[in-house]
């Protein structure tokens, strides 16, 4: 029984091998199709145009004094809860690539649930349409969604706010911006026929500490639109440019604050 009960591990481990690589393989094709597809070249707005703290966001940032980024691949380490009442956090490593020009992004994440199971998956936008694949691991999947429009509205949405990573967008044609006091300004985005909006807060230095966006949580029939708040708890320095470190993201609920995803970024290359 035991010599059995071995051959069949054996099998689901070289299944779970196969199918790994089969994801990563995948990912990795899509992640430099984005890049060669890249192709901002200048910026589509003159500095002064924008906001009073917009421009303080990117003058104090150094996006302000070069050129236009093309495309942003960063790694993440940190910690997830995957619903409210969720009192373990779950370790995640994060792999993202994000193009400006045209809007895009795929980002990839393992967790490690349980001893020995694994939980991969990809979060994508790509031509005006989003992609989100959970698998088990990395065979059984356990969520699944295309091209759904309140998933696009959440996925650009979701590359609004992480213009924190690439400021130099916010001087592109398709983001348009609204003052609303000295600290804050409101972007919106609009591509693909998918419309989303972010506010962005600045303090008086020119740090940017704060995005939100209502976004909706789900993509069911019931699904709803949120608070999503994105606090930047620390900054580095990356090829010149100060951008976050560490970001706590957490849903505005009506039974109260939800943070689900906190992590630090590494190895993050700017081109």
């Amino acid at each position: 029984m035991r010599g059995i009960f071995a051959i069949f591990a054996a099998i689901l481990a070289v299944l779970y091998q196969k199918s790994a690589w089969n994801f990563t393989a995948q990912n990795k094709k899509d992640i430099d199709d984005l890049s060669v597809n890249s192709t901002a070249e200048a910026l589509g707005a003159e500095l002064e145009t924008l906001p009073l703290s917009v421009q303080r966001w990117l003058k104090n940032s150094g996006a302000a004094e070069r050129s236009a980024i093309k495309s942003v691949h960063l790694k993440q380490s940190g910690l997830m809860r995957l619903k409210p009442e969720q009192q373990k956090w779950i370790k995640a490593e994060a792999e993202q690539v994000i193009t400006t020009d045209p809007p895009s992004f795929m980002w990839t994440v393992k967790m490690n649930m349980k001893p020995f199971v694994a939980v991969i998956g990809r979060d994508s936008f790509k031509e005006g349409k989003a992609q989100m694949l959970i698998k088990l691991a990395a065979l059984v999947p356990l969520a699944q969604v295309e091209d759904d429009a309140k998933t696009n509205e959440s996925a650009l949405q979701r590359f609004l706010m992480e213009m924190v990573w690439y400021p130099t967008a916010a001087l592109l044609p398709y983001i348009t911006w609204k003052e609303m006091n000295e600290t804050t300004a409101e972007a919106t985005i609009i591509y693909g026929g998918v419309k989303g909006t972010a506010t962005f807060h600045v303090n008086e230095q020119g740090e940017l500490f704060k995005v939100i966006a209502s976004r909706f949580k789900d993509s069911g029939a019931d699904a709803r639109r949120f608070p999503c708040v994105a606090e930047i708890k620390q900054h580095m320095k990356v090829d010149g440019m100060v951008v976050p470190a560490e970001i706590a993201i957490t849903w505005l609920l009506e039974e109260g604050p939800f943070t689900w995803y906190k992590f630090k970024v590494h190895d993050m290359k700017i081109y």
